[in-house]
């Protein structure tokens, strides 16, 4: 029977939040907490019933406030199962990245995902999915086999390459809250390698020269190697800002990782960390945020602070940052910094095992970039709400400094609201085919939210 939790609930302050907070909390009418697909088909016809607007949430970390409502929040917590059989792991629409690390490390296999432990396994793959065993082995979406989804109707479908091939399709890359609710999904898993881990750290008088030297490196490198550049401003203003370099390879040898990769040659790290680490271990190590990094660098957490609010915009780009974009950058990044203020750029590689699929081959169509940044800001719970649209406006203006060399292009997993164009943004050349889909699996465009895929019938209603 499908549980209901009210406002008089006490545990509705808990089964209510999300983990990405926003400047202004949204309260829902009520929680339903799914545990099944049943759950979920009564949960929808229950907020048909009563007229309710409703939100899916897995982990709760829409960056745009997607997975909040006013309506019926449909909370997939719940929907927790967790089973490996062969090469193939199954998990409920509940299950959370660090859980699944935890228990694909034994038998040194993993899917891969990305970087924060408590992000939902179901809803990174649906909007892509990426981390550091990603230029070797793809995105999460493309390790995706099938997936249970309940649809508006009530229906509840396998998608496959072989049934429902083009919700299957969309759901790679465009599936978060546009087609129906994920409540089961199996990957295809990878044998885990022992690898290098690298952690580094440099003064910030270095972040030009280091980004420089990285985004001519990094994206090019072998398919193993995948090392992040972060800058990172701390929560005091009285910390300086920090350059990072967060990585891992599989042959420090081959490569003659770190000491040949060609650093400039007066950015002299204030910190290194090399580790060799096994295959189990490379699994957990993964899960691992670049925030817990930068605390200590030693410890290993599988959990993290929620923010008061978080915040972040990405772009994809297909060629080197000039140097003059480079230095606004950081200019405007250590300007008018504020206590309790966590900020963040972060230059992901691209290329390598990303590329080798075609850019229709799913709804992911971002195949071809040379590297991803993402604009974050953090605020503690005291200053969300009277600072949200201050640091909106920052990370606005952040954004808008590299665009001019960028592609347009955004990471759907870190929906931006700002974008005029969001479709193409998102989905590029893949939007009218996933409005087909739209229309097929969703007519009556009962999966709406401010940017959700629109139907054929729906397209000229929002131009």
């Amino acid at each position: 029977m499908l549980e209901l939790v009210g406002p008089d609930d006490p545990r509705y302050a808990w089964s209510r939040s999300q983990f990405i907070g926003r400047p202004h909390e949204v309260l829902p009418h009520s929680v339903a907490r799914c545990a099944s697909a049943a759950d979920v088909v009564a949960a929808l016809a229950l907020a048909r019933t009563r007229g309710w607007p409703f939100a899916v949430r897995g982990g709760g970390h829409s960056n745009a406030g997607y997975s909040s409502t006013t309506g019926l929040l449909l909370d997939l917590t719940p929907t927790d199962s967790l089973s490996v059989s062969g090469d193939l792991v199954t998990v409920g629409g509940g299950v959370r990245i660090g859980r699944l690390a935890e228990a694909l490390a034994p038998s040194g296999r993993l899917v891969p995902v990305g970087s924060c432990p408590s992000v939902g396994v179901v809803g990174a793959a649906l909007g892509g999915g990426f981390g550091s065993h990603g230029r070797l082995h793809g995105l999460t979406c493309d390790a995706l086999v099938s997936a249970e989804v309940v649809l508006a109707s009530g229906d509840v479908v396998e998608a496959s390459e072989e049934r429902e091939a083009d919700l299957f399709w969309a759901l790679r890359g465009a599936g978060g809250g546009n087609f129906g609710v994920v409540t089961r999904a199996t990957f295809r898993t990878m044998p885990a390698r022992p690898r290098t881990h690298l952690r580094m750290s440099w003064d910030f008088h270095h972040a030009a020269a280091l980004i420089d030297w990285w985004q001519r490196w990094a994206p090019d490198a072998p398919d193993g190697v995948s090392v992040e550049l972060v800058v990172l401003g701390p929560e005091s203003p009285d910390e300086e800002p920090v350059v990072m370099l967060v990585g891992a390879v599989p042959d420090r040898d081959a490569l003659g990782f770190p000491d040949a990769l060609g650093f400039p040659a007066d950015a002299q790290p204030v910190f290194t960390e090399v580790v060799d680490v096994s295959a189990a271990d490379a699994v957990l190590l993964h899960a691992t945020p670049h925030s817990a990094v930068a605390r200590d660098p030693v410890s290993i957490p599988l959990v993290h602070e929620r923010p008061g609010m978080s915040t972040a915009k990405t772009e994809f780009f297909d060629r080197a940052l000039p140097e003059e974009a480079v230095a606004a950058l950081l200019e405007h990044f250590a300007a008018g910094r504020r206590h309790g203020e966590l900020r963040e750029i972060a230059f992901t590689p691209w290329r390598g095992a990303y590329g080798r699929v075609a850019s229709d081959a799913t709804a992911f169509a971002h195949r071809d970039q040379a590297f991803l940044v993402k604009h974050t800001v953090l605020v503690g719970p005291n200053g969300a709400a009277r600072r949200g649209q201050e640091v909106l406006d920052r990370l606005a203006a952040a954004w808008a400094i590299l665009h001019p060399w960028g592609t347009g292009r955004v990471y759907p997993n870190f929906p931006d609201p700002a974008q005029a164009d969001w479709q193409t943004a998102y989905y590029g050349a893949n939007a009218d085919r996933l409005r087909a889909v739209k229309s097929h699996y969703d007519p009556d465009d009962r999966f709406h939210f401010a940017q959700s895929i629109p139907g054929t019938a729906q397209v000229g209603k929002i131009q």
